[in-house]
């Protein structure tokens, strides 16, 4: 059975991140009035985990309830700030 989790690559326009290469470990997408809060860490161990590739990706694109929308009123999706890759692990 796997598990998978997601890991930083860089932000959405390519320029690097201080968190390129974390882990997700948690997000609150209600923090700073739907901008969100992202927690990464460097231990895989304690990453948020996903039961299905598509359950990960879903958490990624997920759209912010306390802010629905962006000012151009495009859905506002905080994480998607981030480019992320969805790492597979295998239990």
């Amino acid at each position: 059975m796997s598990e998978y989790i997601l890991r930083a690559v860089a932000h959405a326009n390519g320029t690097p991140c201080p968190v390129s290469g974390q882990y997700l470990s948690g997000f609150d997408d209600s923090k700073f009035d739907g901008i969100g809060l992202a927690r990464w860490t460097r231990e895989r161990a304690v990453a948020k985990r996903f039961a299905t590739h598509a359950a990960a990706f879903a958490f990624w694109q997920q759209q912010s309830d306390a802010r629905p929308l962006r000012s151009d009123g495009r859905p506002n999706r905080p994480l998607t700030a981030y480019t992320v890759e969805i790492l597979e692990i295998k239990a």
